[in-house]
């Protein structure tokens, strides 16, 4: 038996790498090079508890947790993201549709979108409002 066969069959049922664990690992290698330039103290041990945690995320067995840890991560980065993008009054394109909400009551109003310049009435409170799709 080769290291791959036992490597496949050490990591069978484990969670192994997401996106938040490429995050972290971006997060250790930015705080380990900044500590060669800056010296904070304690920052080496940070890097290491991140480390750590890293690699007990990658092989732990309970796979429902850690997805749900990667929901968490992968909401917050795109709640983080949508601020840039335009946030709460921009639309996201979901298919061939577009999201927007209504500034009165918040209110999620799908419509389709490549139509232009289109006025939108919510159908929670009737407000009329005027969004490019």
């Amino acid at each position: 038996m080769d290291w791959r066969d036992r490597l496949n069959r050490f990591m069978y049922g484990r969670y192994g790498q997401d996106q938040f664990s490429k995050f972290l690992l971006a997060v250790c290698f930015v705080l380990l090079i900044l500590s060669f330039f800056i010296p904070i103290p304690g920052l080496g041990i940070l890097v290491l508890l991140l480390l750590v945690y890293v690699y007990f995320r990658m092989l732990s067995r309970n796979v429902t947790a850690r997805a749900a840890e990667n929901r968490k991560y992968l909401e917050l980065k795109d709640r983080f993201l949508g601020l840039f993008r335009g946030g709460s009054g921009c639309g996201r394109v979901q298919g061939e549709n577009v999201i927007f909400r209504c500034p009165k009551c918040s209110q999620k109003i799908r419509i389709p979108g490549g139509k232009g310049l289109v006025e939108i009435t919510c159908p929670k409170c009737r407000t009329k409002f005027r969004k490019r799709t």
